[in-house]
């Protein structure tokens, strides 16, 4: 048989079952390979996507609090934000539910972010007079500490005054799902802080109840399983 004949039988000669093993085996140890490198990217893409909502909400919510300073709308009798109602809950950081007027603050804040997060927490400087830890003017209406939820399946993001992360703020002394009313400035002092719902997670109470009725027993109990909480 010459080389011609050779040829023209090769041609026409399919895959092997070996060779077709083979190409299987080598894809799937490409797709275990690359399949959780993609999974991850995903994830990472996902998340620096919340982190970019979460700066947005917190820069409007800053910047609507700069205008209320501006303007001096608010008697910081209990809150900076106009129309806070206070839990009750004896802290001296008497943290807020908004009523009506704070809910056009939170309108506001999430419209000019162009976002409608599950969960959107902020703190600032206390305004109680007997706070042990008080502060000046400027700290009522800056926002040092924020905590953002896209969606209730989502990881919570913390900001710790300086940076976005998933990890709880390692400034705000035993914070580990539950509030705390003292924060360490990147200064050094310390000061006393008050909080804001402005998104309510579905409904859950800043203060009161257990299990998911109180956004904190909530994030310990449910959301902070996977944080190591």
């Amino acid at each position: 048989m010459n080389r011609k004949a050779l040829t023209e039988k090769n041609k026409d000669r399919g895959f092997t079952l070996v060779e077709l093993i083979v190409v299987l085996v080598i894809l799937a140890i490409l797709a275990a390979i690359l399949i959780p490198a993609l999974l991850g990217y995903i994830d990472r893409a996902r998340q620096n996507k919340d982190i970019l909502n979460a700066k947005n909400c917190l820069t409007a919510a800053q910047a609507e609090l700069v205008n209320i300073y501006a303007k001096k709308l608010s008697t910081e009798t209990d809150s900076v934000i106009p129309n806070c109602a206070s839990t009750g809950n004896g802290n001296k950081d008497v943290d807020c539910t908004l009523k009506e007027g704070g809910k056009e603050f939170a309108k506001r804040v999430f419209k000019t972010a162009d976002d409608e997060p599950y969960c959107f927490i902020i703190a600032m400087g206390t305004t109680k007079p007997d706070s042990t830890n008080p502060p000046t003017e400027h700290d009522k209406y800056t926002v040092y500490y924020a905590l953002y939820m896209k969606e209730a399946t989502s990881s919570p993001l913390y900001f710790d005054g300086q940076k976005w992360a998933k990890e709880n703020p390692k400034n705000m002394g035993t914070f580990s799902g539950e509030k705390t009313n003292v924060m360490t400035l990147r200064d050094g002092r310390k000061i006393e802080i008050q909080y804001y719902m402005l998104a309510s997670a579905g409904g859950k109470k800043m203060h009161g109840g257990s299990g998911n009725t109180s956004i904190w027993d909530w994030l310990r109990k449910t959301v902070g399983k996977d944080d190591g909480k």
